[in-house]
């Protein structure tokens, strides 16, 4: 296949990039209701829904499944409408309150409620484009489900969250209509649906499309930020004398150029490069107009040294090409474990001591010496040195 001109359509990580100037941060939380363990301990966190829509709904449709204990569909539907409501009151504090356009969810903290956790995310997604709507402005919402399959079945992920039922039934509708999906490649370039497959069935170039017409964001597994992930990540291919996270970001790169997938110096590629372990720049070298996903701040203790370097260095989007993913520590932020006082009725106080601390963490990160003499600027309006 040749190579193709370059995209015109502005995708999600301009869109992305211009939204974190909006809010004044990289900072991206996630609207994930966790399961805990034990029914008490999740009534504390969430509380309970005896009545109303949402109750309504979770237990009509609890009856389709295979729980058909009359009292057991009651607590759960009691708990299920109470952590959609926490979840969406969460969001809406962030959006109206904090001035926050950037999120990234989890989807294993959803099937974690079984089949009815599709439900409550597809809802959640549901209120956050209503959200929109409702205040004229742009949110950019990513989903973090790590697909990774051959081209047959990967079409299926692609279409389910980023994409939507036209291409198979002529329905124009997405029941998850978000902005950006990570996969991995381990099987290859083939799970990114580049190029069309005509062998016994045909298979269309799905993840091209929805990158060069609709402005879909696809980020691949890099470097991420879980203990183990050197042990692979880390080891040296030296039949290109790189680490396989540097051929990684080479070769993505390269797909990103040869499949005219940039626009405006960003590429709706992007990468997930974690702040647990450092980064040193390498891997920007190797993919300029990548978007980093940059987990680990929360519980898993990442850092802003760790990552920093590997930010944009030069042109429009100098100090961006990142989101700063935080999930437990902002969902659940007056939980004591997350440094808060225990008490739910502090969260949105709390809510808005954790961002403004993170904007000024953040901007501190970006005054560091060797940060500076990379040619890395602070890219928002705030000021926290004056």
């Amino acid at each position: 296949m040749e190579k193709l001109p370059p995209m015109t359509v502005t995708h999600a990580h301009i869109e992305l990039a211009l939204a974190q100037r909006e809010q004044g941060t990289l900072l991206a939380p996630g609207p994930c209701p966790h399961l805990f363990d034990g029914l008490e301990q999740n009534r504390a966190v969430y509380g309970r829904i005896k009545k109303g829509e949402e109750f309504e709904y979770y237990r009509t449709l609890l009856t389709m499944t295979t729980l058909k204990n009359r009292t057991q569909i009651r607590i759960m539907a009691e708990l299920l409408a109470a952590a959609e409501v926490y979840t969406k009151k969460r969001i809406r504090f962030w959006v109206e309150e904090c001035g926050l356009r950037t999120f990234k969810d989890q989807d294993g903290v959803y099937q974690g409620w079984g089949p009815v956790g599709d439900f409550m995310m597809m809802r959640v997604v549901d209120f956050v484009r209503k959200l929109e709507k409702k205040h004229n402005i742009r949110i950019v919402y990513q989903h973090d489900c790590k697909r990774g399959d051959l081209g047959a079945t990967m079409i299926g992920y692609l279409n389910r969250f980023i994409g939507d039922l036209e291409q198979k039934l002529g329905i124009k509708h997405s029941f998850l209509p978000y902005d950006t999906m990570n996969i991995n490649v381990y099987m290859g370039k083939d799970v990114a649906l580049l190029d069309e497959v005509r062998k016994k069935n045909f298979i269309p170039a799905r993840g091209l499309e929805l990158m060069r017409e609709k402005g879909k964001g696809i980020v691949v597994l890099c470097k991420t930020s879980n203990d183990s992930g050197p042990h692979y990540q880390q080891k040296l291919l030296e039949g290109r004398g790189k680490t396989l996270e540097e051929c990684v970001a080479e070769d993505v790169n390269h797909w990103a150029e040869h499949y005219g997938l940039i626009h405006q110096g960003l590429s709706p590629f992007g990468m997930v490069v974690g702040s647990t372990h450092l980064a040193t720049g390498k891997i920007r070298a190797l993919f300029p107009t990548g978007t980093w996903w940059v987990p680990g701040f929360g519980n898993q203790g990442g850092k802003f040294e760790n990552i920093m370097l590997e930010l944009i260095r030069e042109g429009e989007w100098n100090g961006q090409g990142a989101t700063f993913t935080n999930e437990t520590g902002m969902m659940f932020v007056w939980m004591k474990q997350q440094g808060g006082t225990g008490k739910i009725s502090d969260v949105e106080k709390l809510t808005l001591k954790a961002v403004a601390t993170f904007r000024k963490a953040e901007f501190k990160a970006y005054q560091a010496p060797e940060v500076k003499a990379a040619g890395i600027i602070y890219p928002f309006k705030y000021d926290f040195a004056a």
